[in-house]
């Protein structure tokens, strides 16, 4: 018979020590107890967000995350985030969150449900034991930005740093409206100004100065945003994209090489960024730019007739 441990519902005092569990998990991610909190804290009503946490002799060993993926136009998908200290798994601490979670999910109506993990055998068995199968895949890679030389401006093309804008509705519906033309399963169009400007806009996920748009001829065209950790040195791109007709001009290539060459004054050593293994476009330009690989992502997804 399976071992289980007693779950509990998570608090903020729990982030962290889940925060340290996150990262020895996803050494592909930067993740620190502020930027756990700006992802967990007050989420919209509609999220019906639940955390969860498992002790072991006074100590949190695991941490789970189960929510319905508010940010999407559908309802009806949720999402399931179990992450165990490596020291502890294969002990049932994974299985007991999720079984937890999953009853959370279900009360609320949520029979599709994604998570994502690394590539690797122990995820990969955790999660087709729980009847997900792989819907897609990113590839990893990273870069040291001290190697990036910045590439000349062209006439009639302004990059401006996210510090130096006032408003922060443009760049949000920029995000918006080149997010859609991004492979994979995930849409943003059920995100609100205010959701994305609490998150994105002067926060820890965006770096105010290695954050960057570019402007064609006054017409604002492309933007990448750039996370940077200063006390590890590592940086993480966020997105990187171009409006359609601003396509085909260089300006994601000629964006992240500003964008790295600041996270390298800033401090970065080294830069991570993931992308859908079938954006050909992208992984070119991240090829250019001198960045290898790292690890492979994978998405997973549960429908009801999955489980």
């Amino acid at each position: 018979m399976p071992i289980t441990h007693p779950v509990r519902v998570a608090t903020e005092a729990d982030i962290p020590a889940a925060a340290r569990i996150r990262a020895r998990n996803l050494p592909d991610r930067i993740i620190t107890a502020e930027g756990m909190r700006l992802m967990v804290e007050d989420p919209p009503v509609r999220a019906v967000q639940l955390e969860l946490a498992v002790d072991v002799a006074g100590e949190l060993v695991g941490w789970a995350l189960a929510m319905r993926l508010w940010f999407q136009t559908d309802p009806g998908v949720g999402m399931l985030d179990v992450v165990v200290d490596p020291d502890h798994q294969g002990r049932g601490v994974g299985a007991s969150l999720a079984a937890r979670a999953e009853q959370h999910l279900l009360e609320h109506g949520l029979l599709t449900v994604r998570g994502s993990s690394l590539d690797a055998p122990a995820p990969r068995e955790f999660a087709t034991g729980l009847g997900f199968v792989e819907t897609s895949a990113s590839s990893t890679s990273s870069v040291d930005p001290r190697t990036v030389v910045p590439e000349p401006v062209p006439d009639g093309v302004r990059l401006v740093p996210f510090g130096a804008m006032d408003d922060p509705r443009p760049v949000f519906e920029l995000d918006l409206e080149t997010s859609r033309d991004i492979p994979g399963e995930e849409n943003f169009d059920g995100m609100a100004l205010a959701d994305w400007t609490k998150r994105f806009w002067h926060t820890p996920f965006a770096d105010d100065d290695a954050s960057l748009v570019a402007y064609v001829d006054g017409r604002l065209a492309a933007l990448t945003m750039l996370r940077v950790d200063r006390p590890s040195g590592r940086a993480q791109n966020n997105l990187t994209a171009t409006r359609r007709e601003f396509r085909g001009r260089g300006l994601a290539r000629l964006l992240k090489s500003h964008s790295l060459h600041r996270a390298a004054e800033a401090g970065a050593t080294v830069a991570m960024t993931d992308n859908d293994e079938t954006n050909a476009p992208m992984l070119a330009v991240n090829g250019a730019l001198g960045y290898r690989p790292f690890a492979r992502r994978v998405e997973w997804e549960r429908r009801p007739a999955d489980a």
